[in-house]
């Protein structure tokens, strides 16, 4: 049979099970939005801007790290590029998505016509999103246009996940091509994992089966692969405790025996010191960057520890760290034939090192509990994350609970208490403003529970009209906005460095503090919106605001002048002939 190609594609989304589609109206993307809107079950979602249907499409992914995954349709020119930041964001934390880009008539290239990337050649938009895609391409003819969005579909959900963009040029949308039925799109992208080398796996294991002060370090790998049960029964099996990358946060639970709770920068005493001690490291999923080893001043390697590093991406074994056994393969595949070789092993004895990194985590909860439970008002912020945690604990212990980069990645990681694997960080990128788009995907990815967003005020007011597309959707979730009217964290460290800052405040006239009533915003928008300034107030706002059903702001009002948590000090290289590194790796 005949129809248009934009009608094909969005025939075949929908019989792979695609539930949503995420975007903006554009004249380049007509065809697409009318087949899918108007000839599928699809639920299309209208986003405020480009990037918030990007990163609606990226935290929908990581609420289910499984197919079928969210479709984005962005126009063409100036509204594609505002996908740019949105997409790195998803190459950078491993999130698969697929963007249907409308284009311009190929019977106008070269010429210039609107909106056209003309200068050095036809049409090269997807030129510049080559650095931070799996994919990203123009299709040229109709005849195999469906072919290579299969092909692209398949590359963004195999090996380790990215998003790939595809762009459709207007005339190639409308062309009528030949379609033998609606294509099976599972078959297409039906890739198995990557598994272990067998000889690797019995290696890795005689390392490990000696160590008597082995540790698991994990992040996204283990959620990407699905492999929460394999990593908990390779700790518990093997008495091997478990610290996580901030965005492998909830991994394995933190009121696990085993969990050390978040390694680096703002880790916890118990996982810093056990990453500095332990003999043996299994790194899996993880890359080992500046914030999760405190600058890479951490770990002893190479020197007294050991390294097995699994990854999917080859091209994160030994990037930072010389290995002892580099492992290319699927977490979840490591982790069951890691478990299998071990079981064949026996085990140096790990009581005294449970017990001293046992000791370790009590002290360090004695040194936090008074963060915890100030009651300084204006509020600190380990105040604010505990409470939600003791919340969320209450109310809905598989709640979807998001936090975003700034102060935010200083108290999310140690005082955000992870009691399922639904915990989610912007991760590698930082993109602020990430977190409140990311909420609604989140949402829609898992409607029968509560979502719950924190959110700093610089970061909010980059992506607050996203709570537009909340109200709209009738999607309830729940934002924390952090008020302290300054990028603290910048400020902050500014000012240890030079002792002043620079554009970090947020001033009105006459150098006053400009007060933003995010509240208020938040009614304005359609959404409820609530004022916490006592920190006794908290608990109280998040479960009126859960229960509501209702899109809410809680604007939470915050000590500018609070000093961020750090467990590990470290500096950014600020003279050229400086190494920057602790430990060379050669």
């Amino acid at each position: 049979m005949r129809m248009q190609l934009a009608t094909a594609i969005a025939k075949t989304l929908e019989s792979a099970g695609t539930e949503y589609c995420f975007g903006y109206n554009g004249h380049g993307n007509w065809k697409l939005l009318d087949s899918l809107v108007h000839e599928t079950a699809i639920r299309t979602v209208a986003a405020r801007c480009e990037d918030h249907a990007v990163h609606m499409a990226d935290a929908y992914w990581r609420s289910r790290r499984e197919p079928p995954m969210a479709v984005v349709t962005t126009s063409v020119g100036p509204g594609s590029t505002n996908i740019t930041p949105a997409v790195a964001s998803a190459f950078f934390d491993s999130s698969a998505l697929l963007v249907l880009a409308g284009g311009g008539a190929t019977q106008w290239y070269g010429r210039g016509g609107i909106e056209e990337f003309y200068r050095y050649g036809p049409e090269e938009w997807p030129q510049t999103l080559k650095p931070m895609t799996k994919a990203s391409f123009s299709v040229t003819r109709p005849d195999n246009a469906l072919e290579m969005v299969l092909r692209a579909y398949k590359t963004a959900i195999s090996g380790r996940p990215g998003p790939v963009v595809v762009q459709i040029p207007f005339d190639i949308q409308h062309t009528e091509v030949e379609v033998r039925g609606v294509p099976d799109l599972a078959r297409w992208a039906r890739v198995a994992r990557p598994g272990p080398d067998p000889d690797a796996l019995a290696a890795a294991a005689e390392l490990i089966a000696g160590a008597e002060r082995p540790l698991l370090s994990v992040s996204s790998g283990i959620h990407n692969a699905r492999a929460w049960s394999e990593l908990a029964e390779l700790a518990e099996r093997f008495s091997i405790p478990v610290e996580t990358a901030t965005p492998g946060k909830g991994a394995i639970p933190e009121d696990h025996p085993l969990s050390l709770g978040c390694v680096g920068r703002a880790g916890t005493l118990q996982a810093n010191q056990a990453a500095r001690e332990c003999d043996v490291l299994i790194g899996v999923g993880t890359r080992f960057g500046d914030i999760d080893t405190g600058g890479w001043t951490l770990h002893d390697i190479p020197g007294g520890t050991r390294l097995v590093h699994i990854d999917i991406d080859d091209g994160e074994l030994a990037r930072v760290y010389p290995t002892d056994v580099a492992i290319v393969s699927d977490a979840r595949s490591a982790l069951a034939g890691l478990t299998a070789a071990l079981a064949e092993r026996p085990q140096a004895d790990r009581a005294a090192w449970l017990e001293h990194l046992g000791r370790l985590r009590d002290k360090w909860e004695a040194e936090v509990a008074p963060l915890r439970t100030s009651d300084a008002a204006p509020m600190g912020y380990a105040r604010v994350f505990s409470d939600l945690s003791d919340a969320v604990a209450e109310l809905a212990p598989d709640a979807t609970v998001l936090f975003d980069t700034g102060h935010s990645l200083s108290f999310g990681p140690p005082f955000l208490r992870a009691l399922s694997r639904h915990y989610i960080h912007s991760g590698f990128f930082h993109r602020m403003g990430w977190t409140l788009p990311g909420a609604i995907g989140a949402a829609l990815a898992r409607p029968e529970r509560p979502t719950v967003a924190v959110i700093g005020d610089g970061s909010f007011t980059m992506t607050g009209t996203a709570l537009l597309t909340a109200v709209e959707q009738g999607v309830p979730i729940v934002v924390l906005v952090l008020n302290n009217g300054t990028l603290q964290i910048e400020r902050e460290q500014m000012v240890k460095i030079y002792g002043r800052h620079s554009l970090t405040d947020y001033v009105g006239p006459g150098g006053r503090r400009h007060e933003i009533d995010f509240a208020a915003w938040a009614r304005v928008m359609g959404a409820a919106g609530v004022r916490v300034t006592e920190p006794g107030k908290i608990k109280e706002a998040v479960r009126d605001a859960i229960g509501s059903g209702v899109p809410t702001v809680v604007d939470v009002d915050i000590d500018p002048e609070s000093e961020g948590y750090r467990a590990v000090h470290y500096r950014y290289p600020s003279d050229f002939g400086e190494r920057g590194l602790a430990h060379p790796p050669v």
